[in-house]
């Protein structure tokens, strides 16, 4: 007779060994994930390593990517974790009639990391030593989305000969982690910390399930999107971009301590609907952006109600609409 000790006795075994056949097939299943993302990753890398879009400034290279042509010249910045893609519509409709260049900072996209690692100042030098190398002189009319707000602003205060103009799209402030609730403010300061675990993550092929990056590029379509998607799970993308939002405290203080001449004409615009799923921040971030208009002269600012965050460029009609906003402040028409 078969006792119950007998039988827990060969069950357990079975279970150990269901369990390690569970977790042998979870491992397999995220090596071929983890292989077929860096193919993915790699072919598109390969599909938009255009040669004459990598500058080299000084031993590494700067992917700088311009189209059109015309008297004006409009700089894009991406905000964090972007890249030149980015601004595909809006670059698009802003190209007709005017010289456009976006661009991949230090370790982003296809750019080279640098080897000093992040430097609040040198993505201003970076971005002007890849300008001149390319022929591509001042001055410009600088656009700035989220972070990229406070990177146009050093870029103006070092290079103040080169700049026209300065258009900043929902851009970052110096002062919203302190009018935003606790939680958002440090949602935001551990956001580094989401970033840095992306990246490690990116090997296994997890990504491929679930990724809060890649959320942030729905509307873009066609090459844009299969950058998008290569990129959000690149190791050295997000390091890179972890890097960037590490170092929060020391790139406000930086545009905290710089002056804007009034004279300069700034245009500032608010994406005035919330991003699915997040907090409403629109009305507390307009009267930031109120406030950078106001610190010129030839101030302007605008809300556009149904875009958010990320749709202001990434969804086709809204982004065509910000460059119509754009072209119209520098005094140019966009049928």
């Amino acid at each position: 007779m078969t006792t119950l000790s007998q039988i827990q006795h060969v069950r357990e075994p079975l279970r150990l060994r269901r369990f390690g056949y569970l977790l042998a097939s979870v491992a397999a299943i995220a090596v071929a994930g983890g292989a077929a993302q860096e193919i993915h990753r790699r072919t598109t890398q390969i599909a938009l390593s255009v040669e004459e879009s990598l500058v080299d400034i000084g031993g590494r290279d700067l992917r700088l990517v311009c189209s059109g042509a015309g008297d004006r010249k409009y700089i894009l910045e991406a905000g964090a974790t972007g890249f030149a893609e980015t601004w595909t519509w809006v670059q698009d409709a802003l190209d007709d009639d005017a010289r456009v260049c976006s661009y991949d900072r230090a370790g982003m996209g296809l750019s080279d990391p640098s080897p000093d690692g992040f430097d609040p100042a040198r993505v201003a030098t970076d971005l002007h030593a890849a300008l001149t190398v390319s022929g591509e002189d001042g001055p410009y009319i600088l656009v700035g989305h989220s972070l990229g707000g406070f990177l146009i602003r050093d870029f103006a205060a070092q290079y103040p000969q080169d700049v026209e103009a300065l258009v900043f799209v929902d851009s970052s402030h110096e002062d919203q982690l302190s009018i935003m609730p606790e939680d958002a403010a440090e949602m935001t300061r551990n956001f580094p910390n989401t970033l840095r675990m992306l990246s490690h993550l990116s090997a296994t092929g997890l990504l491929n399930l679930w990724n809060p990056i890649a959320a942030g590029a729905e509307g873009l379509e066609g090459e844009a999107l299969r950058a998008a998607e290569a990129f959000a799970g690149d190791r050295v993308h997000l390091a890179a971009s972890a890097d960037e939002m590490e170092h929060w405290d020391d790139i406000s203080a930086r545009v905290r301590q710089q002056e804007r001449p009034r004279d300069l004409p700034v245009l500032a615009v608010t994406a005035g609907a919330s991003v699915k799923g997040q907090p409403d921040f629109a009305e507390a971030f307009s009267t930031l952006h109120v406030a950078l208009a106001e610190g010129s002269d030839q101030g302007r600012h605008i809300v556009m109600s149904a875009a958010n965050h990320f749709s202001i460029l990434t969804d086709r009609e809204q982004g065509a609409e910000l460059a119509r906003l754009i072209a119209t402040f520098a005094g140019v028409a966009i049928d």
